[in-house]
């Protein structure tokens, strides 16, 4: 980790986070702020469950208080918030969490499901997607025939996004894993059968995810997407592997991506400020399809 390097842009990942204002969440929330400090953070992406145990019920909520704005309110973190919906967040009001970006201006939510891109430098920009992946699975599940995937809207949106994207990185983050080890959940029937194939098809580059409380990486052997899972932002739960894991363990934190035009290195930080495994991923121009 290098202070403001600024051939790089420099984000969190942070899921299954929203505890109330917990002992945990908190020592999470100190660290992510000793290192934006070090590295000169850009944003911050969630994956979900950023209200546990049942979303918000307004923008008026007392949780934005507790569990947020009270929360991560050190200056370094008081940058924009890219979240995701998870499924703990549809059991409130899932439209208070978009209607909430109109009070805080670092809450950056547009809607349910949407797309950003940021700049790398003057050539070179990375494209974000965010998914409801909850609604997802659920309008997939509620198909009588699946060949008809086309109907569901943010499938079809999803599918154009790729499709038109001309940027050199491609990050897509949402709750629900497609590869997890994890007993609890594990992998994800719908996001496999459903999203997995676009992933492929447009050579995503990570897919980043929460759900299963801890960390993991996992890949297909011969295939290029790499899966991360990040669920460790309060409450961390046994984690283990199979033959998709490249590195697991169970421990209280937040994923720290720093993106060049070139190389992608990626970080699972402990509560304890432990730099617990690093990955890089490396291209020089982005495949065309």
């Amino acid at each position: 980790m290098t202070r403001n390097d600024v051939s790089s842009i420099h984000f969190f990942v942070l899921s299954d986070w929203g505890f109330s204002g917990s002992d945990n969440q908190r020592k999470v929330a100190r660290e992510m702020a000793q290192v934006s400090k070090l590295v000169g953070l850009n944003f911050i992406l969630t994956c979900g469950d950023n209200f546990q145990i049942a979303g918000v019920a307004s923008v008026n909520d007392s949780l934005w208080f507790d569990n947020f704005e009270n929360v991560y309110n050190d200056s370094a973190l008081l940058v924009p918030w890219h979240p995701a919906l998870g499924n703990h967040d549809h059991y409130g009001n899932p439209q208070a969490q978009v209607d909430y970006s109109k009070i805080n201006k670092n809450w950056q939510m547009p809607a349910l499901y949407y797309t950003f891109v940021e700049k790398i430098n003057a050539s070179c920009f990375a494209r974000f997607i965010v998914l409801d992946t909850e609604g997802l699975i659920e309008n997939y599940q509620g198909l009588t025939d699946t060949t008809k995937i086309d109907s569901i809207l943010q499938y079809n949106w999803l599918k154009k996004v790729l499709a038109e994207s001309k940027e050199q990185w491609v990050f897509v983050t949402g709750h629900h894993p497609v590869y997890s080890a994890s007993a609890y959940h594990g992998d994800t029937y719908e996001m496999k059968k459903l999203i997995k194939p676009l992933f492929d098809k447009y050579k995503v580059d990570f897919y980043i995810c929460g759900h299963d409380h801890d960390f993991e990486h996992a890949k297909d052997a011969n295939e290029y997407t790499d899966y991360i899972v990040t669920g460790t932002g309060g409450a961390p739960r046994p984690v283990s592997g199979n033959t998709h894991t490249i590195y697991s363990i169970s421990t209280l934190g937040f994923t720290y991506v720093s993106l060049s035009s070139v190389n992608a290195k990626l970080h699972f930080i402990s509560s304890d400020g432990l730099v617990d495994y690093t990955y890089i991923k490396s291209k020089l121009k982005r495949t065309r399809r």
